[in-house]
């Protein structure tokens, strides 16, 4: 992942975590569910993006050998 978009994808992951608190916090939690789901879906896009580099860098040391 170019840094570029790590970083836009970091900020938007914690706007959206900023807002999700404040949802629910304050009891609105038809906004917190969508918030939530923008959150999950940021994570599960991270999870995808590091097992995708796991299975690189295995491949890349099993060469090397």
């Amino acid at each position: 992942m170019p840094i570029k978009q790590f970083i836009t994808t970091t900020l938007f992951t914690a706007i959206e975590t900023f807002f999700f608190n404040q949802a629910v916090m304050t009891g609105n939690y038809l906004l917190a569910f969508f918030w939530g789901l923008l959150v999950l879906r940021n994570l599960q896009t991270a999870f995808v993006f590091g097992k995708l580099i796991d299975v690189i860098d295995e491949t890349l040391k099993k060469r090397k050998k």
